[in-house]
């Protein structure tokens, strides 16, 4: 719990941080450099990209059964690809 909480409180400080830094809010020529920086995401936000993701249930039922490896079932409403 106390990790939790720490972890916690090391986010809201960084993004209280993160919201003094950017007092300038329009864009011009010479904070263009830093708000780019600022909205691309960091590698470790992509890093969900890495996971082999199944677009077909059936296929992942298969691939789990021969490596004898669980699923991971995400439901929801509307089709998760944005396919829609």
């Amino acid at each position: 719990m106390k990790q939790l909480l720490l972890i916690c409180a090391v986010v809201v400080g960084q993004s209280v941080l993160a919201a003094d830094e950017f007092q300038e809010k329009e864009l011009t020529d010479a904070n263009y450099a830093k708000w780019r920086d600022h909205v691309l995401p960091r590698n470790w936000e992509l890093s969900y990209r890495r996971i082999p993701w199944r677009t077909s249930f059936w296929d992942a039922v298969i691939e789990a059964q021969a490596k004898d490896k669980p699923i991971l079932f995400w439901a929801m409403n509307g089709h998760p690809l944005g396919n829609t």
